[in-house]
């Protein structure tokens, strides 16, 4: 038999309503729902998961209504964080060491910094001052949790060698005598390059200035010709409406009357 013919068969206009009246109950906010369904959601939360056909899903946006059409948006990971608006007060500013800026610096600066080493590096540690006399007190207090920004500071500039650096690939601070010989060319050949420069200067400006000139010139011309046409050309309509009556197309036609 036909599936149209089954005494169990539905209209498909009639499970379509269905389909949507069922996905807008879900739509609705979770205060409108039934308990049984709010329970079934907190129980299965794979249940939230679900197609909408006819609403978008619903955005938490502090500038966007929910559900409010918009061309595109932008989500972060971290709640709140929208650099989109100018009003952000989840961002709160802090000092160079991550004190919030709210706590007033008498009470900020008090607090003591210190640098944490997790503790499987301890024996590496602890075998660097062995070896190294002069950097134990630094790494007893690295280890003990007492380092502070300042002891790393002292540290690093009491230990801190200079680079090594290359002497034959850096140009010698003075000049040979051969060299001072060359100095009344060098200083020629600069003036020679400084000459070339200004000439080109001058050249550039005056060339670039007449061809602006000339073709603001051109321009104003040619609107003028414009403008001259067009006045020309409706003193010639005006003459011809009012000298040259047998001429008129689709006027009125007098029926002696006015």
């Amino acid at each position: 038999a036909h599936p149209s013919s089954s005494p169990k068969a539905k209209n498909p206009a009639t499970s379509m309503a269905g389909f949507l009246a069922a996905s807008a109950r879900r739509c609705l906010p979770a205060v409108a729902r039934p308990k049984a369904a709010t329970l079934a959601s907190r129980l299965l939360p794979a249940a939230i998961q679900q197609r909408l056909i006819h609403q978008s899903a619903t955005r938490h946006h502090q500038a966007v209504n929910p559900g409010w059409p918009v061309m595109y948006a932008i989500s972060y990971d971290k709640p709140g964080w929208d650099p989109e608006m100018e009003l952000e007060y989840d961002v709160m500013p802090r000092d160079e060491f991550g004190v919030p800026a709210h706590i007033p610096p008498e009470l900020s600066t008090t607090i003591r910094h210190t640098y944490y080493v997790p503790p499987q590096y301890y024996p590496f540690l602890k075998k660097l001052g062995d070896d190294t006399p002069e950097l134990k007190p630094y790494m007893d207090k690295l280890m003990n949790g007492e380092l502070t920004f300042d002891d790393y500071e002292e540290m690093f500039y009491a230990f801190a060698k200079p680079l090594k650096i290359h002497r034959p690939r850096i140009a010698m601070p003075y000049r040979t005598a051969e060299e001072m010989k060359k100095t009344d060319e060098v200083f020629w050949e600069g003036a020679w390059l400084s000459f070339r420069q200004r000439v080109l200067g001058d050249y550039l400006s005056r060339h670039y200035l007449r061809d602006f000139i000339a073709g603001m010139g051109m321009g104003l011309y040619l609107a003028w010709l414009y403008i001259q046409g067009h006045r020309q050309y409706r003193i010639d309509m005006k003459l011809f409406y009012l000298e040259a009556p047998e001429h008129k197309i689709n006027w009125i036609k007098p029926r002696g009357d006015l």
